[in-house]
C-alpha cells in the first residue's frame, strides 16, 4: 500500500535534493578545476627548476658551483641530485636529506617528470640527462607536493561545511516556504470538505494572490456550476418523465380496474377501455423510444454520413405533409443552387418532421408555414422554418429545447407529443456540427433557424 505523501513533505524533499545535487556538482567541478590548475602549477615548478640546475652544471666546473647557487636555481622545499651515467648519487642538496626515491633513469635530453610516493607522501620527480665539458650524466629535482595536498584538502573540508551548512540553511528556508505554499491549498482542501458536506449550492470563496490556485479555484466553480446545472437536469429529466409515465399508467390502471368490475359483462365499457389503454399504451412507448433516441444521439460513433441535396429532402417533405395536412399552405423559398451537405438522411428528415411537426402545432389559426434555405457568405447553409402560430415569449425562447419543456402546458396534451421532440432535433443538428436558435415574436410567428457550416475539404 502506497504511503500518502503531504506536498509540503515533497516540496522540502524535492528542494533538498535539488541543491543538494547542484551544490555536490558544482563544487566537484570547482575542486577538480582549482587541482588540475595547482598540479600544472607544480609541475611548471619542477620543470623551471629542472631547467636552472642543469643549465649550473652544463655552463661551470663541479666544484665552482656553491650551494648560494643550488639554493637560488630551486624553490622552497625542493631537492636535487647529481648521478653518473650508472645512476650512482655523486651529490646532493640539501646535503642532509636522506630521501631515497627510486629513479628509473632515461637518456633524454629532455626533462621527464614523474609523480612518486615515499611513506605516504606524495612526490614529483624530474630527471634530466647532461651531456656537456663539465658533466656527463643525470640530474633530478624532487618536489614535494604537501603544500598541494594541503591547499586541496582544505578546499575539501571548506566545501563540506560550506554544503552542510547552506543545506541546512535552505531546508530551513524550503520548510518555512513550502508552509507559505500549501496554505493557499489548504484553505482550498478545506471548503472542498465544507461543499463536501453542503451540496452543489455552495462554491469556493477564496482568493490566494497565485495565478495557478487563482485558477483552480476558478476552474472548480465553473465545474460545480455544470455539475449542478446537469444535476439539476437530471433531477427535472426524472421527475418530468415519471410525470409523463405517471399519467398514462394511472389512466391504464383506472381503465382496467373499471374492465375488471363491469366491463367483462359490458361491451361498451370494454370496447371504450381497451381503446383508452391502447392509446395510453401508444404514448408510453413513443415515450420511451424518444428517450431512447435522445440517449442513443448523444454520441457520434455511429453516424454514416452521405453527402445529400438539402433542398431536395425539404420539398420531398412539404410535400409529403401537404397531403397529410391539405388545409395548411406550405410555402418554399429555397436557395437556386444544390445545398449538398454530409448528413444521415434519415436524420436530416427526423429533424425537418420534428420542426415542421411543431409548426404545424401551435399554427391552428393562420395555417401558412415558411421553409427557406440559403447559401451564405461565409460558405455555410442555413434553413429557417417560419409558422404563423401563437408565438413564444421571450423569456422561454431559451429554455424550448429542454427536455420535457412546454411553452402552452394547458395545451400540450390535447396536441399531443412529450416535449421531447426540440430536444432531438438540436441533438441531431449539433450531430453534424450544426447550430439552432429560435426567434420569435408572441402572437405573431416563430422562426427556427439552422444553420450548417462550411465544411473543410
Amino acid at each position: 500500500m502506497n504511503r500518502v505523501k503531504s506536498l509540503r513533505t515533497q516540496w522540502l524533499k524535492l528542494s533538498i535534493l535539488i541543491i543538494t545535487i547542484t551544490y555536490i556538482l558544482f563544487s566537484s567541478l570547482l575542486i577538480y578545476a582549482t587541482s588540475v590548475y595547482l598540479k600544472d602549477q607544480e609541475y611548471r615548478a619542477v620543470s623551471r627548476s629542472l631547467t636552472d640546475v642543469s643549465s649550473l652544471y652544463e655552463n661551470q666546473p663541479f666544484n665552482s658551483i656553491t650551494e648560494r647557487d643550488i639554493y637560488t636555481s630551486l624553490y622552497d622545499n625542493q631537492q636535487m641530485g647529481l648521478y653518473t651515467l650508472s645512476g650512482e648519487e655523486v651529490y646532493r642538496w640539501p646535503i642532509r636529506t636522506q630521501l631515497n626515491i627510486d629513479t628509473d633513469f632515461e637518456a633524454n635530453l629532455n626533462p621527464v617528470i614523474e609523480p612518486a610516493s615515499v611513506d605516504g607522501d606524495d612526490y614529483l620527480v624530474g630527471t634530466r640527462m647532461l651531456q656537456s665539458d663539465y658533466w656527463y650524466g643525470y640530474i633530478s629535482v624532487v618536489h614535494p607536493l604537501n603544500e598541494y595536498n594541503t591547499i586541496i584538502r582544505m578546499m575539501l573540508f571548506i566545501a563540506t561545511i560550506i554544503g552542510f551548512l547552506s543545506i541546512t540553511f535552505t531546508s530551513i528556508i524550503s520548510y518555512f516556504f513550502s508552509i507559505q505554499m500549501v496554505k493557499p491549498i489548504g484553505r482550498f482542501t478545506g471548503q472542498l470538505k465544507k461543499i463536501e458536506n453542503q451540496g452543489f449550492a455552495e462554491r469556493l470563496d477564496l482568493k490566494t494572490n497565485i495565478i495557478e490556485t487563482d485558477y483552480m479555484i476558478e476552474s472548480f466553480n465553473n465545474m460545480m456550476e455544470a455539475l449542478e446545472e446537469s444535476y439539476n437536469q437530471q433531477k427535472q429529466f426524472v421527475e418530468d418523465a415519471s410525470h409523463e409515465l405517471r399519467t398514462p399508467l394511472q389512466i391504464i390502471q383506472g381503465h382496467l380496474q373499471l374492465i375488471n368490475r363491469w366491463g367483462r359483462n359490458s361491451p361498451e365499457v370494454l370496447d371504450e377501455s381497451l381503446g383508452i389503454s391502447i392509446e395510453e399504451l401508444k404514448r408510453i412507448n413513443k415515450l420511451v423510444e424518444e428517450l431512447l433516441l435522445l440517449t442513443k444521439n448523444e454520441g457520434a460513433d455511429y453516424l454514416q454520413t452521405e453527402s445529400i441535396n438539402l433542398n431536395d429532402e425539404i420539398m420531398s417533405r412539404i410535400e409529403s405533409l401537404d397531403k397529410v395536412h391539405p388545409d395548411y399552405t406550405f410555402e418554399a423559398k429555397l436557395d437556386k443552387s444544390k445545398l449538398m451537405y454530409p448528413i444521415n438522411n434519415y436524420h436530416f428528415e427526423q429533424m425537418l418532421i420534428i420542426f415542421l411537426d411543431n409548426a404545424i402545432k401551435f399554427d391552428t389559426e393562420h395555417k401558412h408555414i415558411t421553409v427557406s434555405s440559403e447559401r451564405l457568405k461565409d460558405g455555410g447553409i442555413e434553413i429557417a422554418i417560419t409558422d404563423s402560430g401563437i408565438g413564444i415569449p421571450a423569456e422561454e425562447i431559451d429554455q424550448v429545447f429542454n427536455r420535457f419543456y412546454r411553452v402552452d402546458k394547458s395545451r400540450s396534451r390535447d396536441q399531443g407529443g412529450n416535449g421531447l421532440g426540440l430536444s432531438i432535433a438540436k441533438k441531431i443538428v449539433e450531430l453534424y456540427r450544426g447550430n439552432v436558435w429560435i426567434s420569435s415574436e408572441e402572437g405573431k410567428s416563430t422562426t427556427v433557424h439552422i444553420k450548417f457550416p462550411k465544411l473543410k475539404n
